[in-house]
């Protein structure tokens, strides 16, 4: 006999899924059964990310536990990195082999980006990304050891809000001996960001000593160096690369239809363009009509568009277009109890917009911590 309920099936545990399984919690879903799969079971907050490198934040502060959260949703959570996915069938291939054959009624993805490390010879290799999270913290936690013990040398490529405030957190923890050289390819730090924040960061970045490559870009990384544009090298014994991000590899063999580069390509209504039973949120998709920076400030709030237009499909009822907003406020930590905030032509630096930020992300993860 075949079941009358309905499968939703959320592939990937970022932060709009998160979200959407804790909204769950209060309104839950009439019939139907949910499944998160996803490659992590603790999955973490970027906007802790940098607090934690700099000593702020422990690893369960700011980790949210996905199967917890399943639990408290009434969701199955499913251990799996999803590597394929084939629409007509509606089946899921992990990498382990696994085949996961849940037939959904709607399938939702939310599996975020990671920086392209690819397109430079010896990236893949020698340099340590800044996604996916865990990789870059086991990354951090072993040269962070070998600053401690050796005069070392770390290069980080990327200059956006994620390279500055990263390079700034990793320095705070490291013997004022460590040498840190910043690159970047445009010609000033932060180029979405009005010119009053580059200012400030790029004065915290020189009053403490990191060297600045602006307006250059690494073209190969080796074993203990990094080649730059005009043939010169670097001293590298390690390299962060932050640059800009990239959808999962996997993506471009699924069948969806994808922008040039790569991302999922959604309606307003964050369905994909060309199968309306698939959803996909945050850093993977790209609104057709109004496309957006790739930001947690966006993932965070496609959750509510997400859960109504969620609600919406499973019982048959019209959808409606998520409206972003247009300015979003950025707060970047510098690592000693003070925060540069960002919002339009608007620029703030002092303790209290670190006070301001703290509240903002401790309230954010208190949502979890049922």
């Amino acid at each position: 006999m075949t079941s009358s309920r309905k499968q939703l099936v959320l592939v990937g545990g970022g932060h709009t899924h998160a979200l959407l399984l804790n909204r769950l919690v209060e309104e839950p879903l009439e019939g139907v059964d949910i499944t998160l799969v996803s490659d992590v079971r603790d999955a973490p907050y970027s906007g802790m990310l940098p607090g934690h490198v700099a000593g702020f934040y422990s690893h369960r502060e700011m980790h949210i536990d996905l199967p917890l959260v399943c639990e408290a949703a009434g969701a199955k959570f499913v251990a799996g990195k999803v590597i394929a996915m084939d629409p007509q069938s509606r089946v899921l291939r992990t990498d382990s082999g696994e085949v996961l054959d849940f037939s959904p009624d709607l399938l939702s993805i939310n599996v975020g980006s990671h920086p392209k490390v690819s397109s430079v010879p010896g990236a893949s290799e020698y340099a340590i990304p800044s996604k996916p999270v865990p990789e870059l913290l086991e990354g951090w936690s072993r040269v962070k050891e070998e600053c401690r013990e050796f005069e070392w040398t770390i290069v980080v490529v990327g200059g956006g809000a994620g390279g500055v405030e990263l390079t700034i957190a990793m320095q705070s923890q490291v013997p004022e001996r460590t040498r840190f050289v910043l690159v970047h390819s445009h010609e000033r730090l932060l180029e979405w960001h009005n010119d009053r924040v580059a200012r400030h960061l790029t004065g915290v970045l020189r009053k403490r000593g990191v060297e600045l490559r602006l307006g250059d870009r690494v073209t190969e990384v080796q074993e203990k160096s990094v080649v730059l544009r005009d043939g010169g090298e670097l001293n590298a014994d390690s390299v962060f690369w932050v640059t800009q991000p990239a959808p999962p590899e996997w993506l471009s063999e699924s069948g969806l239809d994808l922008t040039e580069k790569g991302f999922i390509r959604v309606k307003p209504t964050l369905q994909t363009v060309k199968h309306p039973w698939i959803f996909a949120a945050g850093d993977v998709a790209t609104i057709e009509s109004d496309p957006l920076p790739k930001s947690g400030v966006y993932a965070v709030r496609m959750a509510v568009p997400l859960e109504r237009n969620v609600r919406a499909f499973l019982s048959g009822e019209e959808l409606s277009d998520y409206d972003p907003q247009r300015k979003t406020l950025a707060l970047i930590g510098t690592a000693d109890g003070k925060a540069v905030a960002s919002y339009g032509p608007f620029s703030w630096y002092s303790r209290g917009m670190w006070r301001w930020k703290d509240r903002i992300d401790k309230k954010f993860m208190e949502q979890f911590c049922r």
